[in-house]
């Protein structure tokens, strides 16, 4: 049996095991056609960003099923919160309805939040889903990537074993991202990179790396998510990318692990005839194999269960599993 090949918590006196720094979206789910992806111009399983009046268009032809609190690194730290992990999500809230929505699913979850802003207002994203399963974001232009990183709570990073920090909030928040790293380091925070989507790594390539290169953290991420951003590097630093420890999925057909020094560990798992809503399953995945792997759990025992807890997300609707399923071990490992 192969144990964890890393010392991964360096002072289990932390008051949390996670701290989570993410963008705060809430997303508002519908059913959709290829037909109508392509009357709007949105590339199935991807995110587009429309202009006011395309988003208002969009909403016309549309009917919202329901509203759940998302945003990619803010439902890994649900699960890891539903899992009993002692957990904090930092992330600039707005202190509007949507906002206090967000805020309160992940209270109930056991997740400690930060404080909201009067002056923000909380993100959302139409989910659009197709018949099989595949989900397909819309959203209004972001503002400018802002250079604000007064709103981060160091204090939570210092008293947290693992940082996980989120590609979209690197593209919103570069300078709160980078401020946060450098807390985690000082702090001897272990630092995760969580790379969400090819749409975010794009938007925070050059960030992410320069996080990487510097800080040597753990990547998790889908296989083209990782290629889009070595595609996106020079190759000095594809080189480097390539001694980062990492977790990549490949979309329902397994994933695989590398420690950077030339341990390659893949665990298949079969694909899902009938998935209901492909939403949040990466995000699922994370929150499994770090609450393992970051345990002490070895990679096999780790990726097994982000691949129990992705399967259980795509068989609901909405990215949030309401009930996380006992992990159940297949094997040895």
């Amino acid at each position: 049996m192969m144990t964890n090949p890393a010392t991964l918590l360096p002072n289990s006196a932390k008051a949390y095991q996670f701290a989570v720094l993410g963008n705060a979206i809430v997303d508002a789910i519908a059913p959709a056609t290829d037909a109508l992806l392509a009357e709007h111009q949105l590339k199935k399983g991807d995110s587009t960003t429309l202009s006011h009046p395309a988003m208002l268009r969009l909403a016309e032809s549309i009917t919202i099923q329901q509203f759940r609190s998302g945003g990619s690194a803010a439902n890994t730290a649900y699960t890891l919160g539903k899992l009993g992990a002692r957990t904090c999500f930092i992330g600039k809230i707005g202190q509007d309805p949507t906002g206090r929505h967000f805020a309160t699913d992940l209270v109930q979850a056991g997740v400690t939040v930060t404080p909201s802003h009067a002056n923000h207002r909380t993100g959302e994203v139409f989910i659009l889903l197709t018949p099989d399963g595949m989900r397909t974001m819309a959203q209004t232009q972001p503002p400018e990537p802002s250079p604000d990183d007064a709103w981060v709570d160091e204090g939570l990073i210092e008293q947290s074993q693992c940082l996980i920090v989120g590609a979209y909030a690197a593209g919103t928040f570069p300078a709160a991202v980078s401020f946060a790293a450098r807390t985690a380091a000082a702090a001897q925070t272990r630092l995760v990179l969580s790379l969400a989507s090819p749409r975010a790594v794009q938007g925070a390539s050059t960030l992410l790396a320069d996080l990487i290169c510097t800080h040597h953290p753990l990547v998790i991420g889908n296989l083209a998510e990782w290629e889009t951003l070595q595609g996106l590097t020079d190759p000095h630093t594809s080189k480097q990318l390539e001694k980062t420890p990492r977790v990549l999925t490949r979309s329902g057909e397994g994933a695989t692990y590398y420690d950077g020094h030339g341990l390659v560990i893949d665990s298949p798992t079969q694909p899902i005839p009938r998935p209901a809503d492909m939403t949040g399953a990466g995000d699922a995945f994370a929150a499994g194999f770090l609450h393992t792997f970051m345990g002490g759990g070895s990679p096999q025992l780790a990726l097994q269960h982000g691949h129990q807890l992705g399967r259980a997300t795509v068989l609901q609707l909405g990215p949030r599993l309401l009930t996380v399923p006992e992990f159940e071990t297949h094997g040895t490992d």
